[in-house]
């Protein structure tokens, strides 16, 4: 601040002194040429443009206010006063002052257009620099880029191009300026983009991918983004040209097609392959089914006639023999039963319909019925149980395994207690969700094909240790001896594969000698679904 006032002071100090100094001078003149009243205004015309050029205006008005005080005071008749009577003395004063504001004014616009011409002056530098700085990065991203980049006039002349077209054509960007597409690049491969320049001169974008012919030999496979320059008042001026070189990925989709060619023909010969094993495969199954069921309940029958009919011929270890051979021939026939069934689980088309829980377990129980009466169990159903999407005879099938193994699984002396109940679930199927138990409506909003229900079977049986709860839906997975618990193994697999075929899921939650709660989850079914096929699988 105190900087600035010094400023001020100085600035108006040059006016003061400026005309003190011109007041010196004129009055040393006077006295030297004796003429007291000739030119009196003439010095302090050098003392205002002197205080304007190097104080400002400021002190520039002031000047000529000094100026005209001491030049009435001193110069103009009466001298030694500052009032002028006489008309023609006043006026030559007036048009003094006016002359000193209007020299102040054009000194103050010189200073101003001056300085105004300096900053013009620097901002053209500042953008010739910054233009060369820009025309300098856009020459380094231009030649660093691996693709060709070119401006072509209307008469197909190269007017720019960046260094990739001396990698692709072996000449300078010398050599190139102003010469046409066709000296560059040859008469063949001319020919197959001639058209396409012929597009973008008339104004037009224009894309492309070509194999083309260079004149120095060799090919490349290029694709083209061709951008016309067109002015403000319509015409074409040229076009901007970008070249990239694809050859190397058109190799690459070659090699993909011819691959993709010899896998279609592998997955054929592969389909085909399946074909014949899934036909023998089915040959086999009806084998098994007729001509091996067949001797084996032939082996049954004569086993059981020889104990029937012999039985007090046959000393207590022939008898014992006897009998092994019934049990073993009907295990034997219980095994090929189940593997027929897991066997046309995964072969066989379904069709899923909207089903009742209720009447699916009510076929179940039925089937179960001599089981429930000689194991005295009590089975507890939860009503009223959803409808859902399944195939009936698969479904009964589950549910059968599912209340056989509840029954089955269980000490030797506690009666099985079974109780079933089912939940209405939200989400993907098998996934953990949030859910609701049927007693509690889900909202309306929620989509019915997002809709599932859990079905459990819960039993008071032996329980499964957490370790083995995966390895239980396997084949021949067996947890006990078939002396304890009589089975086949593959009970729960044929659950798996079936609940699966119907698009749902399974699983267990148990603790071992706390009983088990077997879950299968399938769709809801609504009220609007139609039936749906599901095609065998392999």
């Amino acid at each position: 601040m105190w900087r600035g006032r010094r400023r001020i002071v100085w600035r108006y100090s040059i006016a003061i002194l400026t005309v003190a100094i011109a007041l010196l001078g004129k009055l040393l003149l006077n006295y030297w040429s004796g003429q007291q009243y000739q030119t009196p205004f003439l010095l302090f015309f050098a003392a205002i443009m002197a205080t304007s050029r190097y104080g400002g205006i400021g002190p520039g008005i002031l000047a000529v206010v000094l100026s005209g005080v001491v030049t009435s005071y001193f110069f103009l008749a009466p001298a030694r006063s500052l009032f002028i009577n006489d008309f023609w003395t006043s006026l030559q004063l007036l048009i003094f002052l006016l002359e000193g504001l209007f020299i102040v004014a054009l000194i103050n616009s010189l200073k101003t257009a001056r300085r105004n011409t300096q900053a013009i002056a620097q901002q053209l530098l500042l953008s010739e620099d910054k233009g060369r700085q820009h025309q300098e990065l856009l020459n380094l991203i231009a030649n660093s880029l691996p693709v060709c980049i070119s401006y072509i006039d209307t008469q197909q002349r190269y007017q720019f191009i960046n260094k990739t077209y001396k990698d692709w054509f072996g000449l300078s960007p010398e050599e190139i300026y102003g010469k046409r597409i066709v000296e560059v690049v040859g008469e063949a491969a001319y020919q197959i983009m001639k058209d396409k320049l012929e597009q973008v001169l008339a104004g037009n974008l224009v894309e492309y991918e070509a194999e083309l012919p260079y004149r120095e030999g060799g090919r490349r496979y290029i694709q083209a983004i061709l951008v016309p320059d067109i002015a403000k008042n319509g015409p074409v001026r040229g076009y901007c040209g970008l070249i990239i070189d694809i050859s190397d990925r058109k190799q690459a989709e070659t090699e993909i097609k011819q691959l993709n060619e010899n896998l279609e023909q592998k997955v054929k010969e592969r389909t085909t392959q399946l074909q014949e094993v899934n036909q023998e495969l089915e040959a086999f199954t009806y084998s098994v089914s007729h001509d091996l069921r067949a001797p084996l309940r032939a082996m049954q029958g004569l086993a059981q006639a020889l104990q029937e009919d012999y039985n007090s011929n046959l000393d207590a270890t022939g008898q014992e023999y006897t009998q092994r051979i019934i049990t073993a021939a009907a295990r034997m026939d219980t095994l090929i039963l189940d593997l027929l069934a897991y066997s046309r689980l995964g072969r066989s088309e379904i069709w899923l319909q909207r089903l009742s829980l209720e009447s699916a377990i009510a076929d179940a129980i039925n089937e179960l019925h001599s089981d429930i009466q000689i194991t005295q169990a009590h089975i507890t159903i939860e009503s009223p149980l959803p409808i859902v999407k399944a195939h009936r005879s698969i479904l009964v099938q589950v549910l059968i395994n599912l209340i056989s193994n509840a029954l089955k699984f269980v000490a030797s002396d506690v009666k099985p207690q079974v109780r079933i109940w089912a939940e209405e679930r939200v989400g993907g199927v098998g996934g953990v969700n949030s859910y609701d138990t049927l007693h509690t409506p889900v909202s309306s909003e929620t989509s019915t094909s997002n809709k599932l229900v859990r079905l459990w079977v819960e039993d008071n049986g032996i329980g499964i240790a957490s370790q083995h709860q995966q390895r239980i839906f396997r084949t021949f997975e067996r947890l006990h001896g078939i002396e304890s618990y009589p089975g086949t193994g593959i009970g729960l697999a044929i659950i798996k594969r079936g609940i699966e075929r119907m698009g749902g899921s399974v699983g267990v939650e148990s603790q071992l000698g706390q009983g088990s709660q077997f879950w299968i989850e399938l769709a809801q079914g609504d009220s609007n679904s139609e039936q749906l096929t599901v095609e065998s699988g392999h």
